[in-house]
This record gives structure tokens, C-alpha cells and sequence, in this order.
């Protein structure tokens, strides 16, 4: 499959070269998926952040009608950029990142994401992410050839489970029982701040540079604890230029702090 763009009566550009193993899922369809999904629950929704690269999209989506009172996760914290206290916004909100890539570099996915209310920061839950890669669009045999109605079939259904994941995370009870788990291990506190972060930053391939922004953002935001580690990773996440690289950095939050209780 080839993967072009052109317009406005321009020269168009190769996007890539894909195998006949690649299954089409278009940026287009998925975004659909999850506004069909967010219509389904009732829910009044805000856009986080929306971002197209030259290989993925991203689109960050906050509700906040749906929400759940989370003290310790931002006990003794306070916003890098606002100045605000975890204290007086103790509250996280309900939500989701989308990502697919039409080029084959990475697969769909749904994960769930909650808001900090005090900063905006987002903490991506990987383990319960909805994930459909762009393989299986052939046989293995390749005998059989995917009819036009098979295609549509197969897009359908995984349409259906975004549906179904973005119904599943805009859940107030959802919320509740992950701010929960998260809970437990935030409030450690963190003997050796920069042994730790450069513990975190190794085991989680940070540049130099990035493990030095962390810091930053940790000593900034005042939490001397597991949680604070966290949150000084997605915070630092906010102010990359590079998209991609920023996605990678949120995503990691939950497994830095996991890392920062248990050094």
C-alpha cells in the first residue's frame, strides 16, 4: 500500500510504503470512534491538547463533570506553572488519550487519562489500554482475498470497541478505583531526590536532559515523595516541543513513581 499527500495542485509527497500485511485504520475513522463514544455517555468533554506529526496523531481529551476527590495523590504539591496547591484542587478528572499512526509506526490505541485539575497534568493508565495494530490485513497463506465488506466489517468492530473503551473510561466509578490504586504508592517519600530521579530516568531511557528537567519540575513542585516524582514527569512532559517525545514522557509517569516507592 503507498500512502500519499498532495493539494492545491502541488507536487503531492510519499507518506510511506506499506506491506499487503498492513490493515488500514485511518486517523479519521478513529476519531469517529471516539466522539461517537463520548456522544453515547452524555458527557460535556474538553480537548486537552490535539497534535499531528508526521507520524502519529494524538488527541488528549479531559472531562471534568466526571471527577474524584484524590488528596493523597497531590498532598504537599504544588503547580510548576501556576503556583496553585495541590490542596486547594485536590481533585483529578476523568478522560483519554488517542493515538494511531497511518504510516506504520505504532498502533491504534485508547488509553485512559486522568487530569489533575491543580496542573493538567496526565497520568496515562497503559494498562488498560485499548490497543489494535495495523497487522493482519492478508492471510498468512495468502490465498484468501479480504472482500470490500470483510474490510468494512473488521473496521466496524474495532470502531465498536472505541466505542466501548471511551464509555468505559468516562466512568466516574472507573476514576474512583484507579485514583485508588495510584493512592498507595504516591505518598512514599523520597529519600535521595536526584539518586532517585537518576535511578527513574535510567530505568525509563531518559535523556540527560530530560532527567534534568524532571528535577527541576520536582524540586519546583514541592512534593518530596513517590507522587511527586510523577508528577514532576508529565509536568516536564508539558513544556517538550516535540510531540512524540512528550507522549513518550506522560506515558511513563505511573511506571516513574512505581519506581521512585520501590528505590
Amino acid at each position: 500500500m503507498f500512502r500519499g499527500l498532495a493539494g492545491n495542485g502541488h507536487i503531492g509527497i510519499a507518506r510511506a510504503l506499506l506491506s499487503n500485511s498492513y490493515k488500514v485504520i485511518d486517523n479519521l475513522d478513529v476519531l469517529m470512534a471516539a466522539l461517537a463514544g463520548i456522544k453515547e455517555t452524555g458527557a460535556a468533554v474538553q480537548i486537552d491538547g490535539a497534535d499531528l506529526t508526521e507520524r502519529r496523531m494524538y488527541l488528549r481529551v479531559a472531562c471534568e463533570q466526571i471527577q474524584a476527590y484524590a488528596p493523597e495523590l497531590v498532598a504537599g504539591y504544588r503547580s510548576p506553572f501556576s503556583g496553585l496547591a495541590g490542596a486547594d484542587c485536590p481533585v483529578v478528572f476523568a478522560g483519554f488519550l488517542l493515538a494511531n499512526s497511518e504510516t506504520g509506526d505504532g498502533a491504534f490505541t485508547i488509553t485512559p487519562r486522568l487530569t489533575l485539575q491543580v496542573c493538567r497534568n496526565g497520568m496515562t493508565i497503559n494498562r488498560d489500554v485499548l490497543r489494535e495494530v495495523h497487522l493482519g490485513g492478508r492471510m498468512d497463506e495468502g490465498v484468501v482475498r479480504w472482500s470490500q465488506d470483510t474490510l468494512a466489517k473488521s473496521m466496524a468492530l474495532i470502531t465498536a470497541r472505541a466505542r466501548d473503551a471511551v464509555r468505559t473510561f468516562l466512568d466516574v466509578d472507573y476514576v474512583r478505583a484507579k485514583v485508588g490504586e495510584l493512592s498507595e504508592q504516591a505518598g512514599v517519600k523520597v529519600a535521595e531526590p536526584e539518586k532517585t530521579i537518576e535511578h527513574v530516568a535510567t530505568r525509563l531511557s531518559f535523556t540527560k536532559e530530560q532527567q534534568q528537567l524532571i528535577l527541576q519540575h520536582f524540586y519546583q513542585g514541592g512534593a518530596i515523595t513517590a507522587g511527586g516524582v510523577m508528577h514532576a514527569v508529565t509536568s516536564a512532559a508539558q513544556v517538550l516541543d516535540d510531540a512524540e517525545k512528550a507522549y513518550e514522557m506522560e506515558s511513563r509517569g505511573i511506571d516513574a513513581m512505581r519506581l521512585a516507592a520501590s528505590f
